[in-house]
């Protein structure tokens, strides 16, 4: 059991709208007013008593008593729509956003409060940081974004376009309405039923999705902002807490955590020594008026996957990066177990003609992609990759990246799953070590020319522009933001396909569809497909 050395008190207060919201109020011992740390979530207030465990993700309150120590008081807040709050839940709706400026602006009034607001949280309660601050309450000081998204058609809802349902049903139906009902509450009230009818029936970036995606409105945001992102959790929240750091404008920070899974993640979030070191400051400085060195550290600190240790910067990317590429091609590299066993060179294929092809759904798939071998399971024999050759100096790879993959199709569509692997020395124990990967359907390439960079494409997805079958075009996928190393002897090796593995990627996995067909990429000297990375030069 999660306990605490305090009992709440529950406090009611009616937002703009009339909704009755309800919220628990833990405060320290001794006199106060105290500054504040508000959590919002359609978690329900009442399962804080659960441990922090993987089969409960939604516990992400982090510390509590810690802070409750440190002389801070901590509110809870039951979303509009959820747990004892009236109304419909409108999940990360600007409407919802207005829902907490209200209740942090009830806060700021109570006599245990000084006025001096943060919010604190990961996940859901970090996307209700970023949605409270883009309305700007006035005694909103700061937030801490831990392990949240910004835009939630991009980074989630739709990756590249692509439905995430396998998130999107383990979250909403075991996260919040069995949740709901196992607390009493009729699973049909507040609304919470229509939200899955509703994300499905937007699949393109309309008003709907805009409403929920703060990352439009952040640069109205001014007040100080710690970002924090995990590695781990890549597929849903890293890229927004990334471009979340770079769109706000006030005093900002951004950590990328060392963590490689959602349970590292929360584990992360609970530990005292992790506030301690990093987030209590923070509040100190900025709710406090405590005089510490926190913001003197570094704008970006990062954890180098393969290096075992922290770097920093001054931007994100970092600004001494730059692109190196890595063409396809099919000459085998002899060392992967694919449909085609591809390579990737240094420098463009000069060949006239060079493609790879294959068909779907593979005959011997079993679980996602992934096949099994005397009962082993073989994650790319029936998907194409492109191998490296060994390094022979170490590399590091950090920042963005872009797959320019020349492709066509029997079908009027087609959908790319891609991931970058590091492959371990031959012959020595290991595994490969994703580091990072993307998504994209052919249809939804358009790019905003505003928001687009030649490292970072920013796909508009706001139209369908079917593909003409046999016809190549140019595809440019977004990679997630990476850092990695590469030692000698060993490779990089970049997957595509058009399907997740039940296996490695749950629970970021995607709807299949109905797709059946035949795609090519094509590597040639009129076609030169690449992988560009942006590399951090050796000190």
């Amino acid at each position: 059991m999660s306990t605490l050395s305090v009992e709440p008190f529950e406090i009611t207060l009616t937002d703009r709208r009339g909704r009755t919201l309800r919220a628990d109020v833990f405060l320290p011992e001794g006199e106060g007013p105290f500054p504040t740390l508000l959590a919002a979530s359609p978690y329900q207030k009442s399962l804080r008593r659960l441990p922090v465990h993987s089969v409960f993700a939604f516990v992400e309150y982090g510390p509590m008593q810690l802070y409750l120590d440190e002389g801070y008081a901590y509110v809870i807040l039951d979303l509009p729509g959820s747990g004892r709050s009236s109304g419909n839940w409108d999940p990360v709706s600007i409407e919802e956003g207005n829902a907490i400026h209200d209740a942090i602006e009830y806060c700021a009034r109570m006599p245990w409060s000084t006025g001096s607001i943060g919010m604190i949280g990961q996940s859901y309660f970090c996307w209700s940081q970023w949605n409270a601050a883009r309305t700007r309450p006035p005694h909103l000081k700061t937030i801490v974004a831990y392990d949240g998204a910004t835009d939630l058609y991009r980074d989630w809802m739709y990756h590249g376009g692509i439905s995430a349902q396998g998130f999107l049903g383990t979250w909403l139906i075991g996260s919040v309405l069995l949740q709901h009902q196992a607390e009493g509450h009729d699973i049909r009230g507040g609304g919470r039923n229509e939200v899955m009818a509703d994300i499905l029936s937007h699949t393109l970036d309309d008003e709907w999705h805009r409403r929920r995606s703060p990352f439009w409105e952040l640069d109205k945001v001014d007040i100080p902002v710690f970002s924090i992102g995990v590695w781990g959790k890549a597929g849903l929240h890293l890229r927004g807490n990334v471009m979340g750091y770079n769109k706000v404008s006030g005093p900002k920070q951004l950590l990328i955590a060392e963590p490689d899974s959602f349970k590292g993640a929360q584990v992360l979030f609970a530990d005292e020594s992790f506030h301690r070191d990093e987030i209590l400051p923070w509040y100190d400085y900025h709710l406090k008026g405590t005089t510490n060195k926190v913001m003197e550290r570094p704008n970006v600190r990062y954890y180098v996957n393969g290096a075992g240790r922290y770097d920093q910067a001054t931007t994100w990317p970092p600004e001494n990066v730059q692109a190196s590429s890595f063409y396809l091609s099919s000459v085998r590299s002899g060392v992967v177990d694919s449909l085609n066993d591809g390579s990737l060179a240094d420098a463009p294929v000069t060949v006239e003609r060079d493609s790879t092809s294959w068909s779907y759904p593979d005959p011997q798939w079993v679980a996602g992609v992934t096949t099994f071998q005397n009962g082993v399971p073989n994650h790319t024999a029936r998907i194409t990759t492109f191998t490296t050759p060994v390094f022979d100096t170490e590399r590091e790879f950090t920042g963005q990246g872009v797959l320019v993959l020349h492709a066509s199709s029997d079908q009027t569509d087609l959908d790319l799953f891609i991931k970058v692997t590091v492959l371990p020395v031959l012959g020595q124990p290991g595994v490969p070590r994703k580091v990072t990967q993307g998504w994209l359907r052919a249809s939804h390439r358009h790019e905003d020319p505003q928001l687009t960079r030649d490292i970072q494409p920013f796909h508009t997805h706001d139209r369908i522009d079917p593909l003409v079958p046999g016809e190549v075009y140019e595809l440019r996928l977004e990679l997630l933001p990476m850092s990695f190393v590469v030692k000698p002897g060993q490779r990089i090796r970049l997957e595509i396909t058009n399907h997740d593995s039940a296996l490695l990627d749950q629970p970021m996995t995607h709807w299949y569809g109905q797709k059946v067909g035949s795609d090519t990429y094509w590597h040639d000297a009129a076609f030169p497909s690449r992988l560009i990375l942006q590399e951090r030069p050796a000190d």
